[in-house]
């Protein structure tokens, strides 16, 4: 399934360049309005049950998930998170962002599925990232050594390119995997 949310989510950036093209010039996370697009494209694959933040079922500390859903009998909960990055790149705005502090709170989404009796994915977008450059590997890495989750990112990473307005090409890495 996280194949599948991957995919919906590259479905719905790619409908939307002058959205995209708005959020990476300004270095603006747009979480909450994916969210919404996620959402209405997984009831329209069949999705039944659709809840926003919705209660994770067993989660000792009441914890909630962005998106919740069933297909095929399994319940499915979906933690969400657009991080920036503060690489450089002609075309968005120079902004200092802390990129620590949006790659840990991946890593507390994933420690806060772990409990979950549910299955539990994390879906994350990474903006902006210069055109062909691979350094967000580093940050899957990290992810990775930090939870003990194997995250490869041929499975379970792929990049939508994005223009920009001035011409020049960014992208968002898409990364989606089971927890």
């Amino acid at each position: 399934m996280h194949i599948q949310v991957r995919n919906w989510i590259k479905t719905v950036l790619e409908a939307h360049p002058q959205v995209l093209n708005i959020a990476l010039s300004q270095r603006a996370k747009f979480e909450g309005w994916l969210k919404m697009e996620l959402a209405a494209i997984a009831e329209t694959e069949g999705a039944i049950g659709l809840q926003l933040e919705a209660p994770i079922c067993g989660s000792k500390n009441f914890n909630r998930a962005d998106i919740a859903f069933q297909i095929d009998n399994l319940r499915y909960v979906l933690e969400l998170k657009t991080p920036n990055t503060n690489w450089r790149l002609t075309g968005v705005n120079s902004k200092t962002r802390p990129v620590t502090k949006n790659i840990q709170s991946i890593i507390d989404d994933i420690d806060k599925l772990r409990d979950c009796e549910d299955v539990g994915i994390v879906a994350f977008t990474l903006f902006p990232v210069p055109f062909g450059d691979r350094r967000w590997e580093e940050y899957i890495e990290r992810i990775s050594n930090k939870t003990g989750i194997t995250i490869s990112t041929t499975d379970c990473c792929t990049t939508v390119g994005v223009p920009l307005a001035n011409g020049n090409k960014g992208e968002i890495l898409i990364c989606c995997f089971p927890v």
